[in-house]
């Protein structure tokens, strides 16, 4: 019977912590998400709204995108689509989180070349490669502060992601001629991540566990562009121009220059 108290007590304590932390989660994980996001990429990602269900742990994330970097004309490279987490409940009253897995269905990664040796999944990679200790330096000394802000509270904590699904995933080329998407888009394959953190000690941190999901997803989109041959200017100019000139003749067509 002691036993049982206790674990009735424990369970009590862990209900009554997630209520308090719930009103302020949705906002806090906005903050991470965007701020370190943001400084990894070099670029402004934005999460629009995150809920989780303190019955089962589970959640979803929704209107994440990462901007692309100055002079592409597409606004974003990546737009995710549906994306659900399930989070340890027990585990957000301590120094870990444990996310059990985060599943994104029908990702888009908008591929854009300025020239044969720029692109713009090449050059957010590198932005990724250069600020990730940056990021992760910003994110520590936010947890040291004395501060009552929440969201520099909870950049002390550390995550450990058991899974990443990403399944559906669409590559889509933007034409060097025209700033709307081109015919030319492919599958990505899937991908999966796993136990991001757990081989640390107390898990990865925020910007740490965010960096390798993107660096993942993008990696996965530069050997799908380089197997699919989106990265053939030739074929993508060719497939820009004929666009331009099937616009051409359809306006021809509707001023009746020539006849139908």
């Amino acid at each position: 019977m002691k036993k049982k108290y206790i674990f009735l007590g424990a369970l009590v304590i862990i209900i009554g912590a997630a209520y308090y932390l719930t009103p302020s989660l949705e906002s806090i994980v906005k903050t991470l998400v965007n701020k370190y996001g943001s400084e990894i990429t070099g670029t402004e990602v934005k999460l629009e709204g995150f809920k989780l269900s303190l019955t089962n742990g589970e959640g979803s994330i929704s209107g994440l995108t990462v901007a692309n970097p100055q002079n592409y004309k597409s606004p974003y490279i990546i737009s995710l689509g549906g994306v659900s987490v399930k989070i340890d409940l027990k585990s957000l009253t301590t120094d870990t989180i444990i996310i059990n897995e985060i599943k994104v269905d029908k990702p888009v990664i908008t591929y854009e070349m300025l020239s044969l040796t720029q692109n713009n999944i090449k050059q957010l990679l590198d932005n990724i490669n250069k600020n990730t200790a940056s990021a992760e330096k910003s994110e520590a000394d936010a947890a040291k502060a004395e501060t009552s802000d929440k969201a520099d509270k909870a950049a002390g904590k550390k995550v450990i992601i058991k899974l990443v699904s990403i399944n559906e995933g669409e590559l889509q080329a933007v034409t060097p001629l025209q700033s709307e998407k081109s015919s030319l888009d492919v599958k990505l394959p899937s991908i999966q991540l796993k136990d991001i953190g757990a081989d640390k000690k107390d898990g990865e941190s925020i910007a740490g566990s965010i960096s390798k999901i993107l660096s993942k997803i993008l990696n996965t989109a530069s050997q799908t562009v380089v197997k699919s041959g989106l990265g053939d200017l030739k074929n993508v100019a060719q497939e820009s121009m004929d666009s331009v000139v099937g616009g051409v003749k359809d306006k021809v067509k509707n001023l009746g220059i020539f006849g139908k």
